[in-house]
């Protein structure tokens, strides 16, 4: 067997053989051939470390531009909630300046002055249909006063605080309006339903009255409501039922007033 010593001196040799030939070809500008084999060799493993090197380094990319993305995401949602919240609030402007206009176009009505009001609650339920104004006792707004928009009737006041005031919409279950046909003056009153439609009572079986009629108020009054002034507009006829057993006949209106989009009326107080 070989000593250590000649199996140490043995490397010894063959390791200053290796540096010499490598310096060697490192003087002509090239590579040895040992060292070309062992990068030809390692090569493989080389490549992927640098691919993994590569992956890890886009994945970092992809994570803080992701968050960077979520950033930018968050801030267009929040600009588009806020363009969308001014677009319903020009829209409702929009429709306020309309209704203000053709309420200024209108004469006034008779036996009072009319007084601009701005609705400020809504309120309906199964029971009820009322919404609130901005005006009430110190403009000179009282209860039964008659509420109305361009469009035709809205209603009258039922109650009225110093600044605000109440209101009992036409198609409150207990509302009523005495009414007419435009066309042939058959009279009957206008009920509220407690839905959109309202229904036409109190008419005479033999009136002549049909689908499409237009209904105006015939300034009589209903009850212990209001007394509307002649001619205001109600509404259409959708549908009449004649009854021959009761002999009663009835018809139901759709209100020219879209409740669910009022923002502006007058009121017609006393002077």
């Amino acid at each position: 067997m070989r000593s250590p010593f000649v199996k140490v001196a043995i490397l010894l040799v063959l390791g200053l053989g290796l540096i010499a030939w490598q310096m060697a070809a490192n003087a002509r500008g090239g590579i040895s051939a040992p060292a070309g084999g062992v990068a030809l060799v390692l090569w493989p493993v080389q490549k992927g470390l640098i691919g993994l090197g590569n992956w890890i380094s886009d994945v970092g990319q992809v994570m803080v531009r992701r968050g960077d993305i979520r950033s930018e995401n968050e801030r267009l949602r929040a600009r588009l909630a806020d363009a969308e919240g001014q677009n319903q609030r020009l829209l409702r402007y929009r429709r306020e300046n309309e209704e203000l206009r053709k309420l200024l176009k209108m004469p006034p009505l008779p036996g009072g002055k009319s007084l601009a009001a701005e609705i400020i609650g809504y309120d309906a339920t199964d029971f009820t249909r009322h919404v609130t104004l901005n005006v009430g006792a110190r403009a000179g707004v009282r209860p039964k006063d008659v509420v109305y928009t361009a469009s035709g009737v809205v209603g009258q006041v039922i109650a009225a605080a110093p600044f605000s005031s109440q209101v009992l919409l036409l198609t409150d279950r207990e509302a009523a309006a005495g009414a007419m046909t435009s066309r042939t003056l058959a009279n009957g009153i206008v009920l509220g339903t407690g839905e959109r439609i309202c229904k036409f009572s109190y008419l005479d079986f033999g009136a002549d009255v049909r689908e499409g009629d237009l209904v105006v108020t015939n300034g009589l009054v209903s009850g212990k409501g209001a007394i509307f002034p002649k001619g205001l507009v109600i509404g259409r006829v959708l549908k009449v039922e004649r009854d021959k057993t009761y002999s009663r006949l009835d018809a139901y209106i759709d209100p020219a007033v879209s409740f669910d989009r009022l923002n502006v009326v007058y009121v017609r107080v006393k002077g």
